[in-house]
């Protein structure tokens, strides 16, 4: 009995032993290399290949972009803010059940009053006073009702009653492979004119504006140009009204990297209090106020002030450019145990702690 207990603790200080030696190596494992900052890229072609480097994602664009055009009567998605295709209300049939589906056809175009239909509904939604167009799909069956502004409805026969829906505005954007999720935000900015769609959980956003008998979708900038530079104080009116840029001027353009050549055109507005800086392709626009002489970005300019976050902000060509964004390093299975090993001990720290201090603990739980 003595020898075996012996050779237990024998057998249980070697594995103390390697343990803790293991445990040591794994310690004084290499730390993990620093990811690089992401940062603003300017690609030009070269004679190899003319591609932006590895991890660099394409800005594409800093304006509005055309995307593609859809059917007017998806207004009436966009109104409401709805995309999906959802029943607004039902209509009984009555003694029209028993029509024929031509009969049903002629009397849907003729004596219903669509606008009193939709002014009693529940969901309060109106169509416009103008004259309503009934479209048949399938005869007595299923339309397309259309009111003046171009908004569209789905008419469907239920037996002996009539269901309203709203189009299915996925549908538009799925044709076009572009897929929305469900996160999105409808902003109407002039109704049957205008409006706002932000897809939140893929954070791309759109606009939309009703053009000739088609609504034009554009993709919004995901990253905003930022025209105001700087400003200086009024004390610069003077120089300007010489048509001479002052020092505090240039200085300001140093400071956003813009290095202004001494033949650099400065054209005064008629009103006094404006001017216009054009140094080749970049246009400056100047503007004195009662505090402050602010300087903007012309948008007609060949370059752009992009800022991707506070601390990535930089000038990229209008049409092209590039954000470099480093991945992760991969870690080695020893720097993978290191990080395991360290949280284990932390967890171990604090439950201890915990439990040296249980009224301190009651208290917080108190506070709550």
């Amino acid at each position: 009995m003595k020898l075996v207990l012996k050779t237990l603790l024998i057998g249980l200080f070697v594995v103390i032993v390697i343990g803790s030696l293991f445990c040591v190596y794994i310690l004084n494992a290499p730390s993990v290399a620093q990811t690089e900052p992401p940062k603003l890229q300017v690609h030009k072609r070269t004679a190899v290949r003319g591609r932006p480097t590895v991890n660099s994602k394409p800005i594409v664009y800093t304006k509005n972009q055309y995307l593609f055009s859809i059917d007017q009567r998806y207004i009436s998605n966009l109104n409401i803010g709805v995309y999906s295709r959802e029943m607004l209300f039902s209509i009984a049939l009555g003694h029209r059940a028993n029509l024929t589906p031509d009969a049903l056809d002629k009397e849907l175009k003729t004596a219903f009053n669509w606008k009193e239909m939709f002014d009693d509904s529940l969901g309060g939604i109106q169509i416009s006073s103008g004259s309503s167009q009934i479209k048949v799909l399938l005869s007595g069956q299923d339309w397309i009702l259309t009111d003046s502004t171009g908004a569209g409805y789905t008419v469907a026969r239920n037996n002996n009653v009539l269901d309203i829906y709203l189009p299915n505005f996925e549908e538009a954007f799925n044709t076009q492979k572009i897929n929305l999720s469900n996160d999105l935000k409808f902003s109407v900015v002039e109704k049957n004119k205008h409006w706002l769609m932000n897809d939140n959980k893929l954070q791309q956003n759109y606009e939309i504006r009703n053009g000739k008998n088609q609504l034009n979708v554009y993709q919004q900038s995901k990253y905003p140009i930022l025209t105001k530079l700087f400003h200086v104080d009024t004390t610069s009116a003077e120089t300007l009204s010489q048509g001479k840029l002052s020092t505090e001027l240039r200085e300001g353009f140093k400071r956003k990297n813009i290095e202004l050549p001494i033949n650099t055109k400065l054209i005064a507005d008629e009103d006094g209090v404006s001017w216009q800086i054009i140094d080749g392709t970049q246009k400056y626009n100047v503007q004195m106020t009662d505090s402050w002489i602010d300087v903007y970005l012309d948008l007609n300019s060949k370059w752009v002030y992009i800022g991707i976050t506070d601390a990535i902000k930089g000038w990229i060509p209008l049409k092209s450019g590039t954000l470099f964004m480093p991945s992760a390093p991969i870690l080695s299975s020893r720097q993978q145990l290191k990080e395991r090993l360290i949280a284990f001990i932390d967890g171990f720290k604090r439950n201890e702690k915990d439990a040296n201090n249980p009224k301190q603990l009651e208290n917080s739980e108190l506070t709550k």
